[in-house]
């Protein structure tokens, strides 16, 4: 937190000298100042952003978002659907017959929701165009997990 502070002290100093172009009486630049201070004090999220810079993996999520939307349809609705009740919370890319499928069962009968079973091998090209290598993979509406998940991660990625 002490960064922050920092930052936020030495923008709130820079804001009079900033101010320059905008021709200014001394007053009026103190005035401006002041409210840029203010508004970092009561925004510190501003020059946090600001000092982080933009999400290296942004185009990547906003890739695998546009991926998920376009093949929503067929990712949520599936021949085979486990649990008994309840929206489907997320597709799953898993052989039908392994025992990941009754751990899966379990886990969705217990939350009272649907999931959605993908063979891999009958839907090779839907994961093929969700660039998905690994199996088991899980598609949430907003996430594309490669490799097992734990039951309390799913929970978390449901939240």
């Amino acid at each position: 937190m002490r960064p922050l502070a920092t930052a936020i002290g030495l923008a709130a100093l820079s804001a009079p000298a900033s101010a320059d172009g905008l021709d200014l009486t001394p007053a009026q630049r103190a005035a401006f100042g002041a409210e840029i201070r203010g508004l970092l004090l009561e925004e510190p999220e501003i020059v946090a952003r600001a000092l982080r810079g933009p999400d290296p993996y942004a185009e990547e999520i906003r890739s695998d978002l546009d991926l998920i939307a376009a093949h929503a349809d067929r990712l949520f609705t599936s021949d085979i659907l486990l649990g008994r009740t309840g929206p489907v919370a997320f597709a799953v890319f898993v052989p039908p017959d392994s025992r990941l499928r009754d751990k899966l069962e379990d886990y969705a009968t217990a939350r009272e929701l649907r999931i959605a079973l993908h063979d891999p091998a009958a839907d090779a090209a839907l994961m093929q165009a969700l660039a998905l290598d690994t199996i088991p993979s899980y598609v949430f509406p907003t996430l594309m997990v490669r490799g097992d998940v734990p039951p309390i991660v799913l929970d978390r990625y449901q939240e």
